[in-house]
């Protein structure tokens, strides 16, 4: 991933993060803060506060977070037919 993508990634997961959509995501996908968090590879707390808003997502983990979020939004498409 060069420097442009990475930054488009990030700008991805702080605008899914502050609008609430990441949390959608997440509940769609019906994964846990705990099971995300472990594929992110961050503490559940860290997760918890990104999606209350409390911190916002930062360096490999919020590119890992980004990306994670996307397939998941992908996925969840593709099984209800519905997009979120």
């Amino acid at each position: 991933m060069n420097e442009l993508q990475a930054a488009e990634r990030l700008v991805s997961a702080r605008y899914l993060v502050a609008s609430g959509e990441a949390r959608r995501i997440r509940h769609a996908a019906d994964l846990s803060l705990a099971e995300m968090s472990r594929v992110v590879g961050v503490d559940l707390s860290t997760v918890g506060r990104w999606e209350r808003r409390e911190r916002v997502p930062r360096g490999a983990a919020a590119l890992k977070y980004a990306e994670l979020l996307e397939r998941l939004r992908e996925l969840t498409v593709g099984i209800g037919g519905v997009a979120l």
